[in-house]
């Protein structure tokens, strides 16, 4: 019967270094740059879309009818 002992063997690095931080973060700045034009070009659709206020007053006869 062999014995082994707890803890003999190499332990191996948790992370590698080789990586470089540029090439790791690199996914994430793209999607948030991504994500931010998403955002900008549907903010500039909703203010386009939003009625002026003196737009209606203008071309049209507003009569307000009292009950």
């Amino acid at each position: 019967m062999d014995n082994k002992k707890i803890g003999s063997g190499k332990a191996e690095a948790a992370h590698h270094t080789s990586h470089n931080a540029v090439e790791v973060m690199k996914p994430f700045v793209t999607f948030g740059v991504k994500a931010l034009g998403l955002l900008a070009t549907a903010l500039v659709h909703i203010v386009k879309n939003v009625p002026k206020p003196d737009s209606n007053k203008a071309g049209s006869n507003n009569k307000v009818i009292k009950i």
